[in-house]
């Protein structure tokens, strides 16, 4: 009986397809796992169960307050200081500005906030960079028009020798249910 041609063709692709199967296993198992749910009210900084990693998310925690309780007055002189001196901002409507710009439009009063509220966050922290990410609420006065926004948010902190400091903040407007990571 002659042997098929076909045999060693068809075996080497079943051999490569079981060999993928089993180079994946490991990356379906993971993309199953579950994330912890973001949490939908802040809650007040106290004793943080995050092991290695507790004092620093509780430092970024107060790093995040004390940057909007400044946003919510116009503390300009608080802002220089938590701000980064390269930091960028990306508001809502894709502008992009620089430290100097965002701190001479709150002192100019160009915008100020009326509100300000942060309704979900979650921190991650790798290395000397903490991200965060969550929803907010805010009532604000633009050029004299008064406009709510809420929507999406990502910050940038990093942590030098003088703490934590915004590098980076993006908003993204839009409408987030409540209760909804």
């Amino acid at each position: 009986m002659a042997r098929s041609p076909a045999l060693p063709s068809l075996l080497y692709r079943a051999a490569c397809g079981a060999l993928l199967l089993l180079a994946l296993a490991p990356c379906t198992a993971a993309s199953r796992l579950v994330r912890p749910p973001v949490q939908d009210t802040p809650a007040a900084v106290g004793a943080n169960p995050a092991g290695p990693n507790a004092a620093a998310l509780d430092a970024v925690w107060a790093a995040e307050q004390e940057w909007l309780q400044a946003m919510r007055r116009g503390d300009t002189a608080a802002l220089r200081r938590l701000l980064s001196s390269d930091h960028v901002h990306v508001g809502t409507n894709g502008r992009l500005r620089h430290k100097s710009e965002l701190l001479l439009a709150l002192q100019r009063g160009q915008v100020r906030f009326l509100t300000y509220d942060v309704t979900s966050y979650d921190i991650r922290i790798t290395g000397s960079a903490a991200i965060v990410s969550g929803t907010y609420h805010a009532q604000l006065e633009r050029l004299g028009v008064r406009e709510v926004s809420q929507g999406r948010y990502l910050r940038v902190w990093v942590r030098d020798e003088s703490g934590w400091r915004l590098m980076a903040h993006q908003l993204t407007a839009g409408t987030v249910p409540r209760g909804r990571p």
